[in-house]
């Protein structure tokens, strides 16, 4: 007996330090930092910096570009990083900036990733494996039929195209996306011949050329002539050919400037109007004369010099920082600058990577105590991972809410999130009470298993999961009572169905067949759940109720998801009741408590499937395969549940006769009342 568990020590401990060396192995890769020459323009830190902390308009809010980058490369490359044609790996802002100075090279870069070579199949594009990376200038022989094939499946309605049209039409979109992000500096390459332009030589003499910036100091003047020469049926043949070569100016300039219209960089003049401008805003304006827009000449000089030094780094930089100093002042002037630094340091310190990381460690060590008990560290190793893990999460979840100056639950990614930290958080206070281990071990599975989903919807998702509010949730109060209470119910009762698989699967297995006090240990914890779950449940519908009635005029509306709130607080109230009478007993209140899990599913997820009813803003692509697999896992859960109660009522023929403990109760009080009569 000691040699074998002299060798489960040893396996334990070699189980562990390779998957702590594993572990470490991918967080420092995920938190180094890119090699110095990572890029095509070798771009210095503090260039880095400059852009990453720039501010653009985008989706209602005002974000880092360091965000608008990372989301954006999620979105096309399934993944926050680019390699370049070295195989050095690019952060999101690097990527980013290489993307607007050096196309040529960005355009080679391995960054559209196709999960289905059948879509590369139907655009005639060669492939050796079925999901690979592609760079746009591999897909660039196939554009106009990928765009062709796009075009026709649009005509479709989303929700009846196929898994391969969808695909299609996605990887369009990107294509696209990229293309005017790669042409978002044209109008600062471009330059325009002047001395043989009848319209504006005089404009510019002595000048054989010049660049935008130039030619939109002189838009009033312009203006001025092309009112002049436009629509005049008494022109002469010069001043027709003039108005023709003005009007092909200007449409010159505005092909150039089409891709500016990507970014909103630049706070509006005047503080009651909330939309920021794109530089294809501002040459529209200069072009046409208006005084306005005395800015915009300046702006369209800045980047034109910055595109002019790209390979000089000394005076790349500097004129970089000039600009980020420029904007951040437009944009402080405003007050809205004041979270940018921290959602570039939020994106950068990846709390939730981190955590994840801590709660696969945290169950290594768990596992590892298992395996030899008597390794004490093991625990205190475990303990403090899971301890670790719960504080990082904490901290993401405080940061996403200083920066929104919202509740913690405001978007379907955020309630993952949430209810992760709400699972993690009871099960450690049950490991604090009752010190089983079970609670611990849980607490670990379920951050991971919530840390992963989170991780995975970002990425099916591919869009800022931190976006402006929807009309009908843009209220803090609603959304820090109603919301969050209702997620915590929706915590606790996953949590409940979580404990009571351990009962079953314990009870199939044999697992501690002779230690009653261990099963009454779990029927308890899942009673307080499952009751701590209730409490919630119904004060958040009742909320809801009361916030609906403030929106929409009424109270209760039958709609999915309220029915689905209504759900979980029938089968609890169910389920306690039945316990409370009797009707079931352990064996019951867990198989209970696993359906309510199956119930909370459908009522977090579930019924933004159905796309009807005032809630179905929550809508969320490509859900219904994670769901049906989660139900057929529950199923096979509770018919092994069933099968271990009914061979347990075989082997025990006592349980089928012993009456549950309040029929008991109730049928010793009635013999003792008969007897008194």
């Amino acid at each position: 007996m000691k040699q074998l568990d002299a060798i489960a020590r040893r396996i334990s401990d070699g189980l562990a330090v390779w998957v702590v060396l594993s572990v470490c192995s991918l967080a420092m890769a995920h938190g180094a930092a890119p090699s110095a020459a990572a890029s095509a323009a070798n771009w210095s830190p503090e260039t880095i910096r400059q852009f990453a902390t720039m501010a653009v308009q985008d989706g209602g809010r005002v974000k880092p570009l360091d965000t608008y980058a990372g989301f954006t490369l999620l979105k096309f490359n399934g993944r926050r990083s680019c390699t370049n044609l070295a195989g050095q790996r690019l952060t999101p802002i690097q990527w980013f900036a290489d993307c607007l100075f050096y196309p040529e090279q960005a355009r080679q870069y391995k960054t559209f990733l196709v999960d289905n070579a059948d879509v590369l199949a139907a655009i005639g594009i060669p492939y050796e494996k079925r999901r690979a990376r592609y760079s746009y200038n591999d897909l660039l022989p196939a554009r106009d039929r990928l765009f062709d094939l796009a075009h026709s499946h649009m005509a479709k309605e989303s929700k009846r195209r196929t898994l391969l049209e969808s695909q299609i039409v996605n990887l369009a979109q990107n294509m696209l996306e990229f293309d005017r992000l790669t042409h978002f500096l044209d109008f600062a390459r471009s330059t325009y011949a002047v001395s043989e332009n009848p319209a504006v030589a005089d404009l510019f003499p002595g000048q054989e050329e010049c660049g935008l910036s130039a030619l939109l100091a002189k838009g009033p003047d312009l203006s001025r002539k092309f009112a002049s020469f436009h629509g005049r049926e008494d022109a002469s043949p010069d001043q027709k050919t003039a108005a023709q070569a003005l009007s092909k100016l200007y449409r010159d300039v505005d092909k150039a400037s089409t891709s500016a219209s990507v970014l909103a960089l630049y706070p509006p003049p005047a503080p009651e109007e909330r939309e920021w401008r794109t530089l294809a805003d501002m040459i529209s304006c200069a072009l046409e004369g208006q005084s306005s827009c005395a800015d915009a000449v300046p702006a369209i000089a800045a980047w034109e010099e910055l595109v002019q030094a790209r390979d000089d780094h000394a005076r790349f930089a500097s004129l970089a920082a000039s600009l980020h100093k420029h904007l951040a002042g437009l944009a402080s002037a405003r007050g809205e600058y004041g979270k940018i630094a921290l959602e570039v340091a939020y994106y950068r310190y990846s709390f939730f990577y981190y955590s994840l990381m801590l709660f696969v460690l945290s169950f290594v060590f768990m596992a590892v105590s298992w395996m030899a008990p008597g390794r004490r560290m093991a625990l205190l190793a475990a303990t403090g991972s899971v301890a670790a893990a719960m504080m990082l999460l904490a901290a993401g979840i405080t940061i996403r809410c200083i920066i929104r100056e919202r509740p913690p639950v405001t978007t379907l990614y955020e309630t993952i999130l949430f209810v992760t930290a709400v699972a993690v958080a009871v099960s450690l206070f049950m490991e604090w009470v009752n010190r089983q281990r079970v609670a611990m071990a849980l607490a670990s599975v379920l951050g991971m298993v919530g840390l992963f989903l989170a991780g995975k919807y970002e990425a099916v998702e591919g869009a800022d999961t931190m976006p402006s509010m929807v009309a009908v949730l843009d209220t803090n109060f609603w959304l820090a009572t109603h919301v969050t209470t209702i997620t915590i119910g929706y915590g606790a009762g996953l949590l409940a169905g979580a404990l009571s698989h351990v009962y079953l699967l314990g009870r199939l297995a044999g697992w501690r067949r002779g230690d009653a006090a261990f099963y009454r240990g779990l029927t308890r914890m899942v009673y307080g759940v499952f009751c701590f779950s209730l409490f919630f449940s119904i004060v958040g519908t009742v909320l809801g109720g009361i916030w609906a009635n403030e929106s929409w005029g009424r109270f209760w509306g039958w709609d999915p998801k309220e029915n689905g709130a209504l759900m979980i607080v029938l089968w609890q109230l169910a389920v306690l009741h039945a316990r409370l009478g009797g009707q079931i007993r352990d064996y019951g209140v867990h198989l209970g408590a696993v359906f309510g899990g199956v119930v909370v599913a459908f009522s977090w997820f579930g019924v933004n499937l159905l796309g009807v009813g005032l809630h179905s803003y929550g809508f969320t692509s490509g859900i219904h395969a994670a769901l049906t697999v989660f139900y057929l896992v529950e199923a096979v859960i509770l018919l092994a549940g069933c099968a271990a109660w009914w061979r347990d009522r075989l082997n025990d023929p006592e349980t089928i006769r012993r009456p549950a403990p309040a029929k008991a109760e109730r049928r010793a009080k009635a013999t003792a009342q008969a007897r008194r009569q």
